[in-house]
């Protein structure tokens, strides 16, 4: 069964992809964090990290072929995405001890 993914979608998960490093960075850098704050600020990095090696190796670890989107990414991927940027809201929230400036 084909599913349509229009193409925007690809280009939005690489613009989501890119730009969590420099936020991730603005985080680490305006706000000081506690114990809670850091441990959230590790699972995001690693969810990051984790979609990354999923996304190396698409169709490997599904029951399924790969979606015939661009470089086979699509919705599921987009949707992964979102984790490692609420383990940074999170963070923030509940771990933030002040502003460093």
């Amino acid at each position: 069964m084909d599913v349509f993914e229009p193409l925007y979608i690809f280009g939005f998960l690489l613009i989501l992809g890119l730009i969590y490093v420099p936020v991730l960075l603005y985080t680490l850098f305006k706000f000081k964090l506690n114990i809670i704050g850091l441990f959230f600020t590790i699972l995001s990095i690693g969810s990051y990290l984790l979609l990354g090696t999923y996304m190396v190796g698409a169709g490997y670890y599904s029951d399924e072929q790969a979606t015939a989107m661009l470089f086979g990414y699509g919705f599921l991927e987009l949707t992964l995405l979102s984790y490692p940027y609420i383990f940074v809201v999170l963070a923030v929230l509940l771990g933030k001890k002040g502003e460093r400036f």
